[in-house]
């Protein structure tokens, strides 16, 4: 039974980014659910990842960007079909192609007219919540900017030619003058971690657990990580090889991780805050310090490295301070939606989804 559990979203350096879409690519039906509460919403998506679980079906769980506890979707290919919390990816606009959207809308469940003595309460919690993350996404900037002059370190100390010639072996160990003879590749978008109000979390070792092969690579900032992952990227995209595409969580025009799930392999960014160490038969390490930086560099910017690195690292944990005020403020608003929820009528509408959802399978 494969599960592969990920984000779609990210608070990240340039604010809410999402990348919903191309999970949804090729899908018959997405159920969009809106209302009611973020608890409930996240409830009605658990009801469905367990039904499906427990069936042994192949299913892919988006978590809340905000709350990693928290369930904004769940996929089962199989049933070409998707539950979302649309009040999670908000800024997906019907752009999925050949997808039938369906919205279901939970906020019947609330008493609108008691709701309506808490109006004001509400608004200033709203307000709260949305400057709360407006000044997490501020300091993720000015931590991108500090990390930015790190690697400026790092790049004028680099060996270009032989970054060429690791990539070059690498494509060569990859794809071995393999193509892929499936029609029509699709590449997804998608955040192996994020930072959350809970801190900063990853589950590498949850979507490469299938996985035979896994390159690991090591360097620091701007020693080409990315810059490797993309190359590999355009070798897959000529060989036709569909693709699931990581971005980083912190600076999303960043690739974090590329997984080949045809060749069963990924090769991934296995530096803080998602460093891992070869753990598994068939793990590799590429260490492009060793192999593109001039000796000496750690040693020769010592006190520049050491105090961009604690800079950058308070802004990272001050941002995700700022989530954490962002989710008190959501959850006092959950708080005050639930009091005025008839849980009788929410579970008609829940019932009523699922015997929906059933019928798609006839």
């Amino acid at each position: 039974m494969e599960q592969l559990i990920y984000f779609a979203s990210a608070h990240t350096s340039a604010g809410y980014c999402d990348l919903l879409t191309t999970n949804l690519t090729g899908l018959k039906h997405v159920f969009f659910i809106e209302g009611a509460t973020t608890q409930e919403r996240s409830e009605c998506i658990r009801i469905f990842f367990e039904k499906w679980r427990a069936r042994g079906e192949k299913i892919e769980l988006i978590l809340n960007s905000l709350d990693k506890t928290s369930y904004a979707g769940v996929i089962n290919r199989r049933l070409n079909c998707a539950i979302i919390d649309r009040t999670k990816h908000f800024d997906y606009q019907m752009k999925a192609l050949g997808v039938v959207e369906h919205t279901i809308d939970l906020s019947k469940s609330i008493n609108q007219e008691k709701l309506q003595h808490e109006r004001e309460e509400i608004i200033a919690l709203t307000a709260e919540k949305n400057h709360q993350i407006k000044a997490a996404h501020q300091s993720f900037a000015t931590g991108l900017d500090l990390h930015d002059d790190l690697e400026k370190i790092f790049i004028n100390a680099m060996d270009f030619n032989k970054a060429d010639q690791v990539a070059e072996q690498l494509i060569e160990d990859i794809f071995q003058n393999h193509t892929s003879k499936k029609a029509n590749p699709i590449t997804r978008h998608r955040y192996l971690g994020a930072s959350t109000a809970k801190g900063v979390v990853d589950y590498v070792d949850q979507l490469t657990e299938q996985l035979k092969k896994r390159y690991l690579i090591k360097g620091r900032a701007g020693s080409g990580k990315s810059t490797l992952l993309r190359k590999i990227v355009a070798e897959a995209e000529k060989r036709n090889y569909s693709l699931e595409l990581y971005h980083c969580g912190f600076d999303p025009d960043s690739l974090d991780m590329v997984v080949i799930r045809e060749l069963s392999l990924a090769i991934f960014d296995s530096t803080a805050p998602h460093e891992y160490e070869p753990s598994r038969h068939g793990d590799e390490l590429i260490d492009l310090y060793q192999t593109t930086i001039a000796p000496g560099t750690d040693e020769k910017y010592y006190d520049d490295i050491s105090r961009l690195t604690t800079r950058y690292k308070h802004f990272i944990q001050h941002g995700t301070t700022l989530l954490a005020k962002a989710l008190e403020a959501e959850q006092k608003i959950d708080h005050i939606y639930h009091q005025h929820l008839d849980l009788d009528l929410l579970n008609q509408q829940i019932k009523q989804l699922t015997e929906r959802v059933a019928s798609l399978q006839k």
